[in-house]
């Protein structure tokens, strides 16, 4: 048989037997697969195919959703979930996929973080969504010298076998203060601790010095690491201050594309069996320079594969 008659071949089988090939691949393969021909586009856009791309409990998560979410197919559905996230109980948290994997991208709400002094008014504000934000209001920091922001989440909620990121989503107002990052001043830091559902494996933690304000791009986040100078308390010499040069692994803020800045706080890895039933605590702090902070909006903390886009 030549290569032509074996290629013939592949168009007799039965679609069922092309969608099942194709739902080994990739959702990118899928779509690359509908070009081939008529009969693989029917076999690559049945629902067969793209059930196996949604997560298992996807139907469960929906079942949450504030207004309900109707696709005439799963592919629909999935791009539906890629390109514009749901909003779930009581706008408190957003889910969609990653268009590469199917794996699921949750964002909690400025409401759903705990903020401490979020409730005072004369420190934090709650106003109306600003463009390009996901959820009806955001929180708007006023006047404090404790900045601490914090969220949980279940891994059970995550896609097993996947490495995450968490970001904070915020924006800068007009008339800040005491964001900058500056020579001579400590830096916010973020934690991002896992603590498994099982007492057999202990909790992890990662930590890492962030900025908040200045830094765009790429070009400009390397410059700040040359250049960027802080203070920290040397160890045993009680409260006197130190220079050194910043750490070169300190996250900078970089643009989205809708409109709001984010900055990496840390990654966590979730197990491949599926089975932990452990949570992810993320938090952001600065405390020790006691400098008083005005500006920072705050939109939520977004959780999602480590390399998406």
């Amino acid at each position: 048989m030549d290569a032509a008659a074996g290629g013939a071949e592949i168009y007799r089988l039965p679609e069922e037997c092309v969608a099942y090939a194709i739902s080994l691949t990739t959702p990118g393969d899928a779509c690359h697969s509908s070009a081939v021909s008529p009969a693989f586009r029917a076999a690559a856009d049945s629902d067969a195919v793209w059930d196996r791309f949604l997560p298992p409990d996807h139907a469960a998560v929906l079942a949450r959703a504030d207004e309900p979410v109707e696709c005439e197919s799963k592919k629909e559905l999935f791009s539906r979930l890629c390109g514009s996230p749901v909003l779930l109980d009581g706008a408190t948290m957003s889910f969609g996929l990653e268009r590469r994997s199917g794996a699921k991208c949750l964002m909690l709400s400025a409401r759903a973080l705990s903020i401490v002094w979020g409730d005072d008014p004369t420190c934090w504000i709650w106003t109306a969504s600003l463009p390009g934000s996901r959820f009806p209001e955001v929180a708007e920091l006023v006047d404090v010298c404790w900045l601490e922001i914090s969220g949980k989440l279940s891994l059970s909620l995550l896609s097993p076998g996947t490495t995450y990121a968490a970001y904070l989503v915020f924006a800068i107002a007009d008339e800040s203060y005491g964001l900058e990052c500056h020579v001579g001043m400590l830096p916010p830091k973020a934690t991002v601790t896992v603590v498994s559902g099982s007492s057999s494996k202990p909790a992890t933690s990662t930590e890492h010095a962030i900025c908040l304000q200045h830094m765009q791009g790429e070009e400009e986040a390397a410059m700040h690491r040359r250049k960027q100078q802080y203070m920290r308390l040397r160890k045993g010499y009680g409260r006197k201050m130190v220079t050194r040069e910043a750490d070169p692994d300190i996250r900078c803020p970089r643009r989205r594309g809708d409109g709001w800045a984010e900055v990496e706080l840390g990654e966590f890895a979730v197990a491949g069996d599926g089975e932990d039933d452990g949570v992810v605590e993320v938090r952001l702090e600065e405390v020790d320079s006691r400098r008083w902070k005005r500006g920072l909006i705050v939109q939520g903390i977004e959780i999602r594969p480590k390399h998406a886009c």
